[in-house]
């Protein structure tokens, strides 16, 4: 008997004293790990878990203890899987304790997925170098069966504690939290700049409700982005997942965060448009 497939579990947090961007995705108990120190280096590998595993994180008080090995970049990234990339390895160690700050609020849409905001504190290590990490974020899940989530999301936390989750695409939704008031809300306009291939540059989104929201935000180093481009899962060309962290701002309070974007293509190569920024972005 074939078991079912799992969930996709995500966790992503935002350190606020080191700028620290981390973001662990995946179905079992080895994600992949993704840094972006604010020194602009950036950290991509396969993990292997310990503790409590990815599956319970925001739904209580977690213990979550990662190590990888890593691909150190210190410039634009692409990698296509199954090919080594082109960058120095370092191990990488990551030791928290996440505990949510409200309860999980489901997401709007056709395919059934939950969020909540979480507080991290504990240890990341990066070679001999060993960060204290103390900040919020969202953890995050998406049911097996919805599929490849083509389109564009932004989570960030805000320094008045406040924090938003944003997602574009026919499942457009959104999430808002002012300390533990969580709650969903249509999004009424969702703009993200950038080439069709590669990170996104700029974006802008209107979230509705009784309380209409503006979140803008930019990217922030022009030399710091991550994308990964694989086998699309039907087989139809490649799915390119890029990465890039963000400046965040929004009734005039600023925050950080990340901003995703999965798009398809006939090929897995960067084209050359896609290769710097232009100036100004």
């Amino acid at each position: 008997m074939t078991a079912a497939p799992e969930p996709r579990h995500e966790l992503l947090f935002m350190c606020a004293d080191t700028g620290a961007v981390v973001r662990l995705t995946g179905s079992g108990r080895a994600p992949h790990v993704t840094v972006f120190l604010a020194s602009g280096e950036t950290l991509w590998g396969l993990a292997g878990a310990r503790g409590s595993g990815l599956a319970r994180v925001g739904d209580g008080r977690s213990e979550l203890r990662v190590s990888a090995t890593a691909a150190l970049f210190t410039a634009p990234a692409h990698i296509v899987r199954d090919e080594p990339p082109a960058a120095r390895p370092v191990p990488v160690n990551l030791a928290v304790t996440v505990e949510p700050s409200g309860v999980p609020v489901a997401l709007p849409g056709r395919s059934p997925r939950t969020a909540a905001v979480v507080q991290a504190t504990g240890s990341l290590g990066v070679g001999s170098v060993i960060y204290r990490v103390r900040g919020a974020g969202w953890a995050s899940s998406l049911a097996a069966e919805a599929g490849e989530p083509y389109g564009s999301r932004a989570r960030a936390v805000f320094q008045d504690r406040s924090a938003a989750y944003l997602t574009d695409g026919p499942d457009a939704a959104a999430a808002l939290t002012r300390y533990t008031d969580l709650h969903s809300a249509p999004v009424d306009d969702f703009v993200v700049r950038g080439p069709e291939r590669g990170p996104a540059h700029r974006l802008r989104c209107a979230v509705g409700g009784r309380s209409p929201a503006v979140v803008a935000g930019e990217l922030r180093d022009t030399e710091q982005y991550l994308t990964v481009a694989e086998p699309a899962p039907d087989g139809a060309g490649w799915a390119w997942w890029s990465a890039t962290p963000f400046v965040f701002v929004r009734s005039g309070v600023t925050g950080l965060g990340l901003v995703e974007r999965t798009v398809r293509s006939a090929s897995a190569q960067v084209p050359p448009a896609a290769e710097g920024l232009p100036d100004p972005y």
